[in-house]
């Protein structure tokens, strides 16, 4: 790298650091990370053992391709299949990882729909079973060997500065439970003594539900387990490294979707009432389809209907919803979602 460029990396290093325990923390360290490879995008995802990955970075208002990966693609995701299989910290790239990422719908479908043609995973040390994972996308041709060789070249610092911020948001009000795209998540730290050092709003507000309030009971008793609760949710309380700043070989407690509950598909009963309500079960059935991520005609395809039959449903549930638009249709069901 040459004299400019290490000043830049530098630089970013810097700004990392003034940005400890901040919300602007994790856009410093993909600034830094950005140094060592050109590239066309940048995100932070965090990938879980136990739930659906979550975009943090960036915040944009969610587009169809991404909340149909929210959705459902993100099952062929290989960065989240190799993390939930018990996947390491450290720095992968997408075709190294997959070897048959050419031929999967993954790639034909979600990843030419995002323009993304390679891409490079970093993943940091956990909190709890989850890792906050650097992206770096390139939509035209590959990494190169010596840009991986020198994005691994940087990992520890990076890993570096991602433990000194966990320390720091211990005296913060930041909230890592935070996401611009699906719910919030209950999240808190415990320390080796039972002592909450961190916990998100979402916990507290759960933290008081009886069963749950229970279930803290259990995990505190027995240590690192999993206590199923109703809702296919669970209480995973994990492990703590040694060097865990906020609370050294403390625990982690997170509710997450529980993964032995195996949850039913989604039918069209799933629809918030004040979108389901003025349309009739075809025309539910099609706005089903659409916020899976499916285009019109695969969703003519799977109710056996003519393309033409699907536009004209999709152009009475924009009149009857009062919308003009797709991207219109999910922000109307993210808005009813939240209760808003």
């Amino acid at each position: 790298m040459g004299k400019r460029e290490n000043q830049s990396e530098l630089d970013f290093a810097a700004q990392a650091i003034d940005h400890l325990g901040t919300s602007r923390f994790y856009d410093s360290l993909l600034d830094l990370l950005g140094t060592a490879a050109p590239h066309d995008l940048a995100a932070l995802v965090r990938y879980s053992r136990a739930a659906p990955p979550d975009l943090i970075i960036p915040r944009i208002e969610p587009t169809v391709a991404i909340m149909a990966y929210y959705s459902h693609y993100y099952a062929f995701d290989p960065f989240y299949a190799l993390w939930k299989n018990g996947g390491e910290t450290g720095v992968y790239r997408l075709r190294a990882v997959e070897t048959g990422i050419g031929r999967s719908a993954y790639a034909r479908e979600f990843l030419t729909q995002m323009h993304i043609h390679d891409e490079i995973a970093v993943f940091l040390p956990p909190i709890g079973d989850a890792s906050p994972t650097l992206i770096l996308d390139r939509a035209k041709g590959n990494f190169l060997a010596a840009e991986v060789a020198r994005i691994r070249r940087l990992f520890p610092l990076l890993a570096a500065l991602h433990r000194r911020h966990l320390a720091a948001i211990a005296t913060t009000e930041i909230d890592l439970g935070n996401s611009p795209i699906g719910p919030e998540r209950p999240l808190r730290f415990v320390d080796q003594h039972g002592r909450q050092i961190f916990a998100t709003a979402a916990w507290a507000e759960q933290a008081m539900d009886a069963e749950i309030a229970h279930a803290i009971q259990i995990v505190t008793a027995r240590g690192p387990c999993t206590v199923h609760l109703k809702g296919q949710l669970a209480l995973r309380r994990t492990q703590l490294p040694p060097d865990f700043g906020p609370a050294p070989s403390g625990y982690c407690d997170e509710i997450s979707p529980d993964r032995q509950a195996g949850a039913a598909a989604p039918t069209t009963d799933d629809l918030p009432a004040r979108i389901a309500g003025p349309l009739s079960e075809r025309e539910r059935t099609v706005v089903l389809l659409t916020l899976q991520g499916h285009p019109v005609i695969e969703i003519a395809r799977r109710m056996g209907l003519s393309r033409g039959t699907v536009k004209n449903y999709r152009l009475a549930i924009y009149r009857k919803l009062d919308i003009t638009t797709e991207r219109e249709l999910f922000l109307e069901f993210m808005a009813a979602q939240r209760g808003e």
